[in-house]
């Protein structure tokens, strides 16, 4: 019999990958060790950057916004010589800083002092007198007191750059098959991507792990919850001093490929958009994903009339949990952070292991959680940390992890045995 054109095996036979619904499931959590590589600062790192906080290009716009000059210089936003509120904040901030430092034996943890804020310690006279010249008639020390977090979630978030300078990676070309530093990790994450889900929870607030969508490796099979399609939610984007409305992603919890990203503690693009209900108080209603160039502050909402937009109410800024404690106590909040929890603790209960990169193994409310929600008695776990301290060997007897002392790039999957 003849045979013709399409009776040769050109073997470009695609694989058959097994449905979604499937499939197990393993676990990773990804701590700040993990961006390391990339250049992002790790916890000594910021401890020593908001200590030494370099505003020489900075300053805080009279809608509380850190804003970067173009000219490289400072007051940008002083009027006839009057700081805005936002600017006496950020003394206020900086003075507290130091005069925290210094009370507890010239040792500062960004964590720490988040927490610090919202204690009785801090309304000591000591503190107090740091903003005597900073207030009007009608303010007062607690009034600065509770205005400065959003101060310093900005000037943390500020800090959160890459070796390069760089936060944000959307305008980067597609990387085919390689990622410096990554390549290791994404080598085996891509190929677990072939039978199993892969739910990744992240500490981190930066957007690298996003930017792994952009390669050969992982080529768009991340979602993180969050869906731009049908959302009622616009930024208003400005470019050559004409405004657009582009459409924004919000979180509907849909999760639709075989690696899923969660990030615990929130994200530099992670806005929470309020409305007034009938009874004129504010309530957050969605939490929404803002993009590069697009303001935090400039959110508005369709309406289903299609009649205009409703305008976000107040200013708003990136929305990422930190303290040693405050967070924790955040973890129950309905709109996002309980929905997360949730699925990391679920994701837990059925992983068939859990892999632990970069992470240091000090968060008390992390660690319960993978004690409570994951069966190391009978599955396996492991670390993988270049450095491990003394934390990460006490974590992994509880847990009866195995300690792997490589760096991601050099990432086996014969180590998983």
């Amino acid at each position: 019999m003849d045979k013709t054109i399409w009776d040769v095996d050109f073997d470009d036979e695609q694989e058959i990958k097994l449905p979604l619904s499937n499939r197990q499931s393993i676990a990773i959590l990804l701590g700040a060790g993990f961006s390391a590589p990339k250049g992002y600062p790790i916890g000594n790192d910021m401890n020593e950057n908001l200590l030494n906080f370099d505003d020489s290009a900075l300053d805080f716009a009279p809608c509380g916004s850190l804003v970067t000059s173009t000219e490289g210089t400072k007051n940008m936003f002083q009027m006839g010589g009057v700081l805005n509120n936002h600017q006496k904040y950020y003394i206020f901030c900086k003075r507290l800083i130091k005069e925290y430092t210094e009370a507890h034996n010239d040792i500062f943890d960004y964590e720490q002092f988040y927490d610090f804020i919202k204690t009785e310690e801090a309304k000591q006279e000591r503190y107090q007198r740091l903003c005597d010249d900073l207030l009007d008639d009608c303010e007062s020390y607690e009034h600065y007191l509770s205005n400065i977090s959003h101060i310093y979630n900005q000037m943390a978030a500020h800090l959160l750059k890459d070796k390069t300078g760089k936060s944000w990676y959307d305008d980067e070309p597609f990387k085919v098959n390689f990622y410096d530093g990554y390549n290791g990790f994404l080598t085996y994450l891509s190929e677990l991507s072939r039978k199993f889900i892969v739910n990744v929870h992240t500490l981190n607030h930066d957007l690298l792990f996003e930017s792994f969508n952009n390669t050969g490796f992982i080529n768009g099979n991340i979602s993180d919850g969050f869906d731009e399609y049908g959302s009622e939610y616009y930024g208003i984007l400005e470019h050559d001093h004409r405004n657009y409305n582009c459409r924004l992603e919000r979180y509907t919890g849909r999760y639709n490929t075989p690696i899923r990203l969660y990030k615990l503690h929130g994200s530099i693009d992670y806005v929470p958009f309020y409305r007034r209900d009938k009874n004129g108080f504010m309530k957050p209603e969605k939490y929404i994903k803002i993009k590069w160039g697009i303001g935090a502050s400039n959110i508005i909402k369709g309406r289903k009339s299609k009649y205009g937009y409703d305008v976000s109410p107040f200013e708003y800024h990136a929305d990422f949990l930190t303290g040693t404690t405050s967070k924790i106590k955040r973890y129950d909040e309905t709109l996002l952070f309980k929905k997360l929890f949730k699925k990391f603790r679920n994701n837990l209960s059925k992983a068939n292991s859990l892999i632990i990169i970069g992470y240091g193994c000090k968060d008390k409310g992390i660690n319960e959680i993978i004690k409570d929600n994951f069966d190391y008695k009978n599955k396996p776990s492991f670390i993988i940390d270049k450095y491990a301290g003394a934390s990460v060997e006490t974590f992994a007897q509880k847990i009866n992890a195995k300690i792997i002392k490589e760096s991601i790039e050099r990432i086996d999957k014969t180590w998983f045995v």
